[in-house]
């Protein structure tokens, strides 16, 4: 079968966290003795055309002079207002750049499938090549249909051209629907493949002493940081011996550091900047337990809890978004209420006191992971997905 993959995301430097569910999704395919050629954006200092050691050809397209190619890769696309002036003003050329890059790649490679990941700008830019088409949602481009009826009516044409669309979780999949009322395509829940060998070698790291609480993400108010320092400042007050260690970056980083200082801790809490996805798992293995404390409806899925349970750190969310589809109440792991911290610094209480709870939790969530997100079984969806689009196009 001949794939042909278009993304705004994808991994510029081995490490790099830009897209990696995208390359692993391509390079188990190819694995698989598909043909796979993906189309990127460039980024300065990146090569136009490589090849990756899974035999999945890359193209990155050009829009610009080297040093204005700053559009995609920072996660800020589907943000409104996040993308810098001087990157704003490429983002036509950028649009532009990434529909003629695609269709010159239908062209000429002639794909059986196209797999388009975020609808936009990937499948807007897609073409009506005669292969079918299949759209896979990850979160941020379905919270683009909150911002009206224009962005609805755009997606609607998208998503009519697709013979499927899929998304990370049952969460995404309800809100899809539910924006695009009506909508006659299927939608599956298929979800992105996750490095679980990698992840687990963190099982190999000590755990820090005292305990270390981890939160790894992007600092913003949606995230809920400021819940988690608060838990964490109770959890001090009380006489918990543990660390908290916040990794990440985010317009939210100043506000966050003044909170710390106002409730005491911020001479407690070690910062860090974004690591690369190869440093990640000792990361996580060295903490005892990993929370995401994300507010209202901003998680698609949570991730960050899946390469932390393979990593065989505890965890702790809430239930909001698809983090309930990862983690369930006192079996894979622990849920706090939304927004409540004394909740949460209880969450984390009985988790530091209970080794044998962590571990059972623990063990319970790394096997469910294992089942749901190796990149074999996830790869091996999305091909059935790919077969069933084909059959039914010849069928009619």
């Amino acid at each position: 079968m001949r794939i042909l993959v278009a993304t705004h995301n994808y991994p510029r430097f081995p490490g790099d966290p830009a897209g990696a569910f995208v390359q692993r999704l391509a390079a188990a395919a190819g694995e698989a003795g598909h043909d796979v050629l993906v189309v990127a954006p460039h980024a300065p200092g990146l090569t136009e055309r490589e090849r990756d050691p899974a035999g999945v050809a890359l193209v990155r397209f050009r829009y610009a002079p080297e040093r204005w190619e700053r559009v995609g890769y920072r996660g800020d696309l589907h943000r409104p207002g996040a993308v810098p002036w001087q990157a704003a003003l490429g983002v036509p050329a950028f649009l532009a750049g990434f529909r003629r890059a695609v269709r010159r790649a239908a062209a000429t490679f002639r794909p059986d499938v196209l797999h388009a990941h975020w609808w936009f700008p990937s499948a807007w830019a897609a073409p009506r090549s005669g292969a079918p088409l299949v759209v896979t949602c990850h979160g941020s481009d379905i919270r683009l249909l909150d911002r009206g009826k224009l962005v609805r009516s755009v997606a609607r044409r998208v998503f009519g051209r697709a013979s499927v669309a899929t998304t990370v979780s049952q969460f995404l999949a309800d809100d899809l629907l539910a924006a695009l009322p009506g909508l006659r395509t299927r939608v599956v829940v298929a979800p992105m493949p996750v490095d679980v060998e990698r992840f687990a070698r963190g099982r190999m790291v000590p755990k820090r002493t005292p305990p270390q609480i981890l939160y790894a993400g992007n600092l913003l108010d949606s995230k809920g940081v400021d819940v988690l320092i608060d838990a964490y400042a109770r959890l001090r007050r009380g006489g918990v011996p543990c660390t908290l260690r916040i990794l990440g970056e985010g317009p939210a980083r100043e506000a966050l550091g003044r909170l710390a200082a106002s409730l005491g801790v911020a001479g407690e809490i070690e910062w860090s900047r974004f690591l690369r996805q190869d440093q990640m798992p000792a990361q996580y293995g060295a903490s005892t337990v990993t929370v995401l404390p994300t507010r209202g409806r901003a998680e698609g899925l949570g991730l960050t809890l899946v390469e932390a349970l393979l990593a065989g750190s505890a965890v702790v969310g809430t239930p909001v978004g698809g983090i309930p589809e990862v983690v369930r109440h006192m079996e894979t792991g622990l849920l706090a209420r939304d927004g409540d911290a004394d909740d949460l610094a209880n969450q984390l209480r009985l988790l530091l006191a209970d080794a044998n709870l962590r571990e059972r939790l623990t063990a319970a969530g790394d096997h469910e992971c294992r089942r749901r997100f190796a990149p074999a079984a996830a790869a091996r969806r999305f091909l059935d997905l790919y077969g069933e689009a084909l059959g039914r196009q010849h069928a009619s």
